[in-house]
This record gives C-alpha cells, sequence and structure tokens, in this order.
C-alpha cells in the first residue's frame, strides 16, 4: 500500500473514531436530558393533581375541573389529562387529544374512598404510543384523575436526533476523507520525490542529487538531512580519490627501486662484495621507507575516521609524554613550556604534537625543540634551516615533500595529519620561519 493511502486511512480511521466517538456521547446525554425532562413534568404534575384531592374538600369531577390548581394540570400539553367518575367512565376529556385507556385498576381508584391514592402502568393502546399512566382517586368514590405520558415520542425525537447527526457525521466524514486525502496528498508526494531521489542515488551511486524538499517540517528536514550525508559522502569519496592517487604516486618510487634491486639479486654472483653490501643496505632502507609510508597513510586514514570523545587535556602532561618520548628516540633536548587545559581528543592532539616534534627534529639536527602549548594553540619551534617561502603554504599538503627534505626519510603525511586535527577541533594550522633562523610550526584551538 502506497503511503498517501495509508496516510489518508489513517487519517480517516482517526477522525471516524472520534466522530463516532462523539456522536454517542452526544446521543446518550441528549436521551438523558429529554427523557430526564419529561419524566419530571409529568412527575411533578402527577403531584400537582394529587395535592388537588388530598386538601380538596369533597372533590367531584366537576369541581376539580373548575379548581384553579385543577384547571392547570388539565391544560398541560405536555401530558395527557381526563377525568373519570366513580364507576370509571371518562367524564371529560380534550377531545382534540388521544384518550387514555381505563383498565379495571383505574375503576377500582375511581371508587376509592380515599382521596389521593394512585396506581401507575405502561400500557400500549392499540394503534398508539406506548404510555406511562397513573390515575389519582378523587375520594369518596367520586371518580379519580387519570395522567399519561408518551414514551414512544421521546423515542422518536430520539430516533429523529440519531439519523440526523448520522447524516450529519456521514457529511463530516466525507469532507474528512476529501481533505485527507490531499493532506497525505502532499505529504506523500514529497516522500516519493524524496524516496526517488534516494532510489536514484543508490542506482546510480551520484551524490550530486539534492534531496532537499522545501519547508520545516519533519520531511523537509529529513531531505535536509540526507543532502547533508550525501555531500560528506561526496567529500569522503574525493578524499578517497586524491589519496589513492596520492599513495599510488608515492608507492610508484619505493615500489620500482625495489623491483630494479630485485631484478639485480639475480645476478648477485656476479657483484663484488661491495657492490653486494651497497645493494642489501639499499633495499633494507627501501624496505623501511615503504614500511614508515604504509604506516602513515593508515595513520592519516584512521585520523580521518576517528570517533574518539573529546574531553579534558591537560596541556602539559601531553607536553610532557611527548617531550619524554621524542628525547628517548633521539637524545636530543626538547624544552617544555605548557600550561591549561583544553577540551579535544587527547590521542588527536597527541598525535598531532608528536608529528611537530619529529618533523622539528628530523629538519633541525643541532638546535634546541621547544614545545609551547597554550589553550589557544599550539607551537614547536626550532633553529633549523627555516622555510623556504615557496614551501610555507604547502607544508600541509599530503606527500609533499620540499626540495630540502627529498633526501631525507619520510612520507610527507606527518604535517598532513597535523592538519586534519586542527581541523577537527576547529582550528587552523601555520608555519613560518623565526627570526635569527628557524621554523615555527604548530595549528590553533
Amino acid at each position: 500500500m502506497r503511503a498517501r493511502r495509508r496516510l489518508a486511512l489513517a487519517f480517516g480511521a482517526v477522525l471516524s473514531v472520534a466522530v463516532v466517538a462523539v456522536g454517542l456521547v452526544g446521543y446518550h446525554s441528549a436521551a438523558e436530558l429529554l427523557e430526564g425532562d419529561a419524566e419530571q413534568v409529568f412527575r411533578e404534575l402527577v403531584e400537582d393533581a394529587a395535592v388537588v384531592t388530598v386538601h380538596g374538600t369533597d372533590l367531584t369531577p366537576s369541581a376539580f375541573a373548575e379548581d384553579e390548581a385543577g384547571k392547570e394540570v388539565l391544560r398541560s400539553r405536555d401530558v395527557l389529562v381526563q377525568l373519570l367518575d366513580g364507576s370509571g367512565v371518562v367524564f371529560r376529556r380534550d377531545t382534540s387529544r388521544p384518550s387514555i385507556p381505563v383498565y379495571g385498576d383505574d375503576k377500582e381508584v375511581a371508587a376509592l374512598a380515599a382521596p389521593g391514592q394512585r396506581v401507575e402502568h405502561e400500557l400500549t393502546p392499540r394503534g398508539s404510543d406506548e404510555l406511562r399512566v397513573v390515575t389519582v382517586s378523587l375520594g369518596g368514590g367520586r371518580g379519580a384523575v387519570q395522567l399519561a405520558r408518551s414514551i414512544t415520542r421521546s423515542e422518536r425525537l430520539l430516533d429523529g436526533f440519531a439519523w440526523r447527526m448520522a447524516g450529519e457525521g456521514a457529511v463530516v466524514l466525507l469532507l474528512a476523507a476529501l481533505v485527507g486525502w490531499f493532506v497525505a496528498g502532499r505529504t506523500a508526494r514529497r516522500l516519493e520525490r524524496l524516496t526517488g531521489s534516494a532510489e536514484e542515488v543508490a542506482a546510480s551511486g551520484r551524490l550530486d542529487v539534492q534531496l532537499a524538499t522545501g519547508g520545516t517540517d519533519e520531511v523537509a528536514r529529513l531531505g535536509a538531512a540526507f543532502d547533508s550525508v550525501l555531500v560528506r559522502l561526496a567529500a569522503a569519496r574525493e578524499d578517497q580519490r586524491r589519496l589513492v592517487q596520492d599513495a599510488n604516486h608515492e608507492l610508484r618510487t619505493p615500489l620500482t627501486s625495489l623491483r630494479t634491486n630485485v631484478s639485480v639479486l639475480k645476478r648477485m654472483d656476479e657483484l663484488s662484495p661491495e657492490s653486494r653490501g651497497q645493494l642489501i643496505e639499499d633495499l633494507d632502507g627501501e624496505t623501511r621507507e615503504l614500511s614508515h609510508l604504509v604506516a602513515e597513510l593508515m595513520e592519516f586514514s584512521s585520523e580521518r575516521r576517528v570517533d574518539e570523545e573529546y574531553g579534558a587535556v591537560d596541556l602539559r602532561d601531553l607536553a610532557d609524554r611527548v617531550a619524554t618520548r621524542a628525547r628517548r628516540r633521539s637524545g636530543r633536548e626538547v624544552g617544555v613550556n605548557a600550561e591549561g587545559v583544553v577540551t579535544g581528543r587527547a590521542r588527536g592532539l597527541e598525535r598531532a604534537l608528536a608529528n611537530l616534534v619529529d618533523n622539528a627534529l628530523k629538519f633541525a639536527p643541532d638546535g634546541p625543540v621547544d614545545l609551547v602549548l597554550r589553550p589557544t594553540g599550539f607551537r614547536v619551534l626550532d633553529r633549523g634551516p627555516g622555510l623556504a617561502p615557496e614551501d610555507t603554504a604547502r607544508v600541509f599538503d599530503r606527500f609533499y615533500r620540499s626540495t630540502a627534505a627529498r633526501s631525507l626519510p619520510g612520507s610527507g603525511l606527518g604535517l598532513a595529519i597535523v592538519h586534519e586535527v586542527a581541523t577537527t577541533h576547529g582550528g587552523a594550522v601555520f608555519a613560518r620561519s623565526r627570526p635569527g633562523g628557524g621554523a615555527e610550526i604548530g595549528f590553533t584551538l
């Protein structure tokens, strides 16, 4: 079932339940009010008639009709009233209205000596409504007053009310169904467009499809979220493509050299001992360089996919760890000037700082290397040859190696990893020469 039909049916079902519930509550409330009001009027009139008979003196049917209170009872338009004589024969009634049947119980009440005695029963006269009848004695065997209320009349009114509510409810449901179909159509059309675009992306692999449908509701937000995902996927694909191209370019040289040396190994017996030693040394160096390059590629890729949580990082502890490790590896003195605490990814910041220190130790074989860490950013200073103007803007590019660095070991990925760490922390990298010689390389937070 399509989304539009599901939404329309759900809308109609909910509204149908609401209309039926309101109709049932309204019907029962109207029935209670109507029946209760009619019954109350009838009971009050019966009590009025009983009061007249009890307080009257030797009331006859004629005297009851002449009494002021009796006249009020006889004039009632909501209740049928007629007078019986002592033998139970109808003495007086409104000929324009239906008569009340007289049964044996009613005749017995008419012949009673005590006034105000009553008998009550329900009956269905032939061809008429169902009546509730109360007969009240006048006393002294002089007759009685009969009062009757139509029960069927109230039922007919309620039936008419029910049919009217059903008709109006049907009209409301029809209008609601049309409105629901229209609203569901608008919502479903946007969902269908979104689905179609997503299917196109899945089928073609294209990431330049726009899924946003406009608006501010959930469908629009879903489309905008899909667009954001596609933008990130496109950026990731482009980064992957560039990384593969750069890796292919960088790996080609050591692999070519390895193949050449391996081909020379086949003529090992023709080489002099000095040439053999040089060949083994070349193979060892190229293998180490290739391993280092692969390791940095893996490190660079993992840095881009890192899911490490942010937390508090003490800059003094961070700088001490990196400096201690650098001293142990190089035997050089690494100064530390760090204070403060930042919020960031501890492993990423440590990796970036270690790469900066390794870079300084490699390009400045003599002289001090200093770490300056503040919450605003990290700096590593050395007294090496400094940076050429053409290298300043490119040292953070992947696989970029300056002319002076090409004779040194390395892959050109160390500072690219620093750039990634700085970017993920909302900062920026910088590289500049120092007055008096040397370089200052780091990043802001």
